[in-house]
């Protein structure tokens, strides 16, 4: 159990690297070592606004993702979103991380689809949430991430910087799809528009969780009907909205659960739930315990 969550948003880290002009603002890549690791994440657990994913490249790093402690070694992929809180816990000497965060909106102004392992339901859970990699994978998904890097902060005058930086996604995200048997569906404008939908109310969802967890009120705010919006959701991420919501309010709940400055009932009353039956049920309905044996296991 902790004290404190930090909150770090994608124009903190930004301040942070000093990055200077980059074509897309809302992408980032950047290596971490031991000094960088110790003196910056190694402090609190911290969670992210923005999508993310780390790959290490060397050493071993002893993280903890949403209060499960896990020993990742070399040519290991893990993933982070909002829902996701991590604390580097220790790393070894000669420990070598990159990093690649993104923004929400990027994925729409590069013109991609949604990709499965950023779907709000999916991450929280090991096998999306981390990756293990054969070293030839690992090669091919570093210089996936080294290739944006260059892409991103080359001279403003580059030729299809756009186009590269599209494909190199892609590209990126294929490989990662084919590892977690998460295949993505062929593009065309039909389904360009459904994971544009899908995205937004998945970016909504996000936003509004808290005090709206009706499937209508989200197709009310995408100018749909509350059946188009459950096929879409169902068809893109294999789950429909409803469950979605549940899923990012329990992964909420889990998250507060663990800040030891709020009790129970100040947990329930953020998520916004009516009574504490109501909260419990819930609870146990996704977890299998009580939200207090929950609470007294964590201690």
């Amino acid at each position: 159990m902790v004290n404190k969550i930090a909150k770090l948003t994608f124009k903190d880290y930004l301040n942070e690297k000093i990055l200077g002009n980059c074509y897309y603002q809302g992408l980032l890549v950047f290596k971490s070592t031991k000094v960088e690791i110790s003196n910056y994440l190694c402090q609190m657990p911290v969670r992210f606004d923005h999508l993310g994913m780390c790959l290490v490249k060397k050493g071993t790093v002893k993280v903890a993702l949403n209060f499960i402690v896990y020993i990742l070694e070399a040519d290991t992929l893990f993933f982070l979103s909002p829902m996701v809180v991590m604390q580097v816990i220790d790393s070894s000497d000669d420990i070598e991380m990159y990093t690649l965060f993104t923004e929400f909106d990027l994925f729409q102004k590069v013109g991609l689809p949604v990709y499965k392992a950023y779907s709000m339901e999916k991450l929280g859970h090991e096998n999306d949430t981390i990756l293990r990699l054969d070293t030839r994978d690992s090669s091919r998904i570093f210089e996936y991430f080294m290739n944006l890097e260059r892409q991103n902060t080359v001279d403003s005058d580059a030729m299809y910087r756009s186009e590269i930086i599209k494909m190199t996604l892609m590209l990126l995200f294929y490989e990662i799809g084919s590892k977690i048997n998460s295949n993505l569906t062929r593009s065309s404008a039909g389904f360009e528009r459904k994971n544009r939908m899908v995205m937004d109310f998945l970016n909504l969802a996000s936003i509004h969780f808290k005090t709206n967890r009706s499937v209508q009120y989200y197709a009310d705010r995408l100018f749909i009907s509350r059946k188009h919006l459950t096929r879409i959701v169902k068809n893109v991420t294999g789950l429909g909205p409803k469950a979605i919501l549940e899923e990012i309010a329990i992964a909420e709940a889990v998250i507060l659960m663990n800040v030891s400055s709020m009790s129970i009932k100040d947990v329930m009353q953020e998520l916004n739930f009516s009574d504490f039956g109501t909260f419990s049920k819930f609870f146990k309905q996704h977890l299998g315990q009580s939200p207090m044996t929950y609470r007294n296991q964590s201690k």
